[in-house]
Formats: C-alpha cells, structure tokens, sequence
C-alpha cells in the first residue's frame, strides 16, 4: 500500500466520523426544519385556496343580490346585502352595506341612504379609499335632500389639494353651496374646478354649466347697453324700405304725366304701303318688293289703360335686309284698319301718298 491511498482512507474515516457527529447531535433538528417548511407550505396554500373560495362564495352572492335590485325588487336585494354585510370575506361586508345605501336612495329613501353611507364612512376596519368614497356618496344625497352645512360635515376634510377625491367633494359643496345661495363659494369653487387641468372632463363640463347658471341669475349692472340698443343707435336713416317712400298718402291727388303728342309720321308709311298693295292686288300685278321691304307696321291702338290724350308709344321693327315678308304686303292681306279720331291736340295723320302706276 502506496503512502497515497493510505492517507486517502484516513481522510475519508475522518469526515464520516464528523458527519456522523453532526447528524447525531443536529439530525433531530434538522427532520423537524423539514417537515415544518413542508406543513407551513402546505398551510399556505391552502389558506390561499379557502380564501379564494370564500372570495368567489361572497362575489358571487354580492353579484346575485345586485341583480335582484336590478330586477325590482328591492327588498329581497336588502336582504341579501345585509346577509352579506353580516356574514362575507374580504371588503365585501363594506361593499354590501355601500350597495345597501345605494337601493334606497333608488327607492327615495334618502335618510335611510345617508345613514348607510354613514355607517360605511365612519367604519374604521373599512379601506380609507372606500370611506372616503361613502362619505362622497352621502354629500351628493344631502345636496338635494339636506343642507349645505349636512354637506360640507361630510367632504369638507376631502376638499385639500392632496385628496384623491377632491374633485367630487368640491362639486357637492360648491352644488350645496349654490342651492343654499352663497352664489360666492360657489363660483369660487366651480371656477377651482374650471381652472384645475387635472379634474375628469364631465366635472369640468358641469362646472362650466353651473358658471353660465350663475352668471345668467345675477342682476345686469347698471347702464349695461343691450347689443340690440347698439344697433339701432347705430343703424343708418335710409335702412326703411323703399316702398315707403312710394305709398300713396291718404288725401293726396295724383296726377298722370302729361301727354307727349304722337309723331305724324308714324301711320303714313303704312297707309300709303296699305294703299299700293291693294291697288297691285286689284289690277293683278305683283307688289313692289320696296314697298313690302321698306313698309313699316302699323302703329298699335291706344292703351285704355292710358289717360285721355296720350298715345302708345310706337316702336318700328326694322325689316330690310332680313328675308322677312310684311304680312301687309301680300295679296291675301286684309284691308287697313281705319284709325279711330282722338280728341287730342296732335296733328292727324297725314295723308296716305299716291301709290305708284305700272308701265303700260
């Protein structure tokens, strides 16, 4: 036996023999460190597991009784909520007796709301945020149904710019504060929640509406000009409608311009084509195609609706050069209408001209 392996087996007695002295005096400890970490392990998870199920034993009943409220009937939610409120796990109780406050403000039964509220709020086992939030709930009630120093008993401490729910707060007592009309603390705390960037946009929203509210209810300041005061002052004298000017005045005679005598020259061009186309339709020789080109129409009759003395005004429609045969020229045209006399000043007609003879 090499000097090696001697050594190396008196090495190893060595430590079998210290092993051997820890085991007999630490081995009793060291089985029960075990076997306490695996009772403890299994402790807690079981813990863990009953609480999960009474969690989900009390959700579910806190679920069901809502819904009975949902379905009308208010009573038998009351019931349940109470059970629950007595008699669950976790936040539940307080949850039950928040949901209990808010069936009997559904019902009008607001003193028996606020006192649920209360109960909730003054509960000191309960979590500070849910307090805080019943203590919110029952200032909206006391808004409609309570005074304004019910209200500010209840949110005032939650008002401070540190508070989480500060926004509500201030919006219950600035609501209680205008119903009791101290329209100052109001505005002042409608414009606070104006004004803050952080407050939720419908309380901003409303805040805004209960500002124009105010500020529609208060007196006009004196000498305060109304816009439509501006704008007749303003308004120029000619703004009246033209028809005014015009409209007859009761009592007044009117009276028709004055008659522009007729020109003599307007019916003597017609006569005498009148006259030459019926003279080459009795003896079967063409018309003149001057005659029927340089022919002019016949005057219109006088307008009845025109004063006495006064003639239509003759307009001449040119017809040289356009291709347009006067119906007066042609040999089926009827005979010239004689014009009646007038009894005005103008000169008559003159006379029609000769009309031109054939070459024989």
């Amino acid at each position: 036996m090499s000097d090696d392996s001697f050594f190396r087996e008196v090495s190893e007695e060595l430590r079998q023999d210290r092993v051997k002295a820890i085991w007999t005096r630490f081995g009793t400890y060291i089985l029960a460190a075990v076997i306490l970490v695996v009772v403890i392990t299994a402790a807690v998870v079981g813990w863990d597991r009953y609480q999960t199920a009474q969690a989900n034993a009390s959700g579910d009943a806190y679920l069901a009784a809502l819904q009975l409220a949902r379905d009308g009937k208010p009573d038998e939610a009351i019931t349940a909520l109470d059970a629950l409120a007595a008699d669950s796990y976790g936040a539940y109780p307080d949850l039950a007796r928040m949901s209990i406050g808010g069936v009997y403000q559904a019902q009008g039964k607001f003193d028996e709301a606020v006192a649920a509220f209360d109960k909730v709020a003054a509960d000191a086992g309960a979590p500070d945020a849910l307090r805080d939030m019943a203590a919110v709930r029952a200032a909206y009630v006391l808004v409609d149904h309570g005074a304004l120093s019910d209200v500010r008993s209840r949110v005032e401490r939650l008002t401070g710019d540190s508070e989480a729910l500060r926004f509500p707060a201030r919006e219950a007592v600035a609501l209680a504060a205008w119903k009791a009309e101290d329209t100052e603390t109001a505005t002042m705390l409608f414009q606070q929640l104006v004004d803050d960037p952080g407050a939720p946009n419908g309380i901003i929203s409303r805040a805004r509406l209960m500002l124009d509210l105010i500020a529609a209810g208060k007196p006009m300041p004196e000498g305060t000009v109304m816009p439509e005061e501006i704008g007749a002052a303003t308004a120029p004298a000619t703004d009246a409608a033209p028809a005014d000017a015009t409209a007859p005045v009761a009592g007044v005679e009117t009276t028709a311009p004055e008659a522009t005598p007729a020109a003599p020259a307007t019916e003597a061009p017609a006569a005498a084509s009148d006259g030459a186309a019926t003279e080459g339709a009795a003896s079967g020789a063409p018309a003149s195609p001057d005659a029927a080109t340089d022919a002019a129409p016949a005057a219109p009759a006088a307008d009845p609706a025109l004063p006495e003395g006064a003639a239509a005004p003759s307009v001449a429609v040119p017809t040289t050069g356009l291709g347009i045969a006067d119906p007066a020229a042609t040999p089926e045209a009827a005979a010239p209408e004689q014009a009646e006399p007038t009894t005005t000043d103008a000169p008559q007609n003159a006379p029609a001209a000769p009309a031109p003879t054939s070459a024989d």
